[in-house]
């Protein structure tokens, strides 16, 4: 990305028939690069604009000006080539549909990525084990603990096999083994895979 800004536009009421648009800088000029294989850590306080920051990555919000290139494609002009190329781990239990199994979770969510039933079956059983939540694949995630909710996250933003993935507070509501195997999970991705994580 390169000199990113993303601006929201508030209205505030000032009484019953007047109010003003009050402008808000969630991120200002932010330029980052990140190359194949490195883990990137976004700090900052709370308001920051770090979430705003991954989901603009995540091509989920536009930038207000500037730009983001993914393997020298421009988002403005390349989004859907882009989307096959990165996913995003949220924290906490958003984007995840709560009447779903976590199997079928897994096989809509890799449909939305337009993968074949084949790699749809293949993956989806192999990243379900990989989280331990092999066992509880077809149960219905309104039945899942907050952990294994986030487990299910984690396997829904593999799922695409992403060359860079985006989290954002993964480790919210896990216990501590559970978030030191997603941290290795994440360092192996790197390592081995030479996925970009930030």
């Amino acid at each position: 990305m390169n000199e990113v800004t993303k601006i929201y536009q508030t209205k505030n009421r000032l009484g019953l028939f007047r109010s003003e648009i009050k402008l808000h800088t969630a991120v200002k000029a932010l330029s980052l690069s990140i190359e194949p294989g490195e883990v990137v850590g976004l700090l900052g306080l709370n308001g920051a604009g770090k979430t705003t920051t991954i989901r603009m990555l995540s091509t989920l919000l536009d930038p207000t000006s500037g730009s983001i290139e993914v393997d020298g494609l421009s988002m403005d002009d390349n989004r859907k080539a882009i989307q096959s190329k990165v996913n995003m781990i949220p924290g906490g239990e958003r984007m995840l549909y709560w009447r779903l199994t976590g199997r079928e979770n897994l096989e809509y969510f890799g449909r939305l990525y337009g993968l074949s039933s084949m790699a749809i079956h293949r993956e989806s059983s192999r990243l379900l084990d990989e989280v331990g939540l092999a066992e509880a694949a077809d149960q219905p995630v309104e039945q899942y603990s907050k952990g294994m909710k986030q487990r299910l996250q984690i396997a829904r933003g593999l799922i695409n096999d992403p060359a860079y993935l985006f989290l954002d507070e993964p480790t919210l509501g896990l216990d501590a083994p559970i978030a030191r195997q997603l941290r290795g999970t994440v360092r192996k991705l790197a390592k081995e895979q030479a996925k970009a994580s930030c």
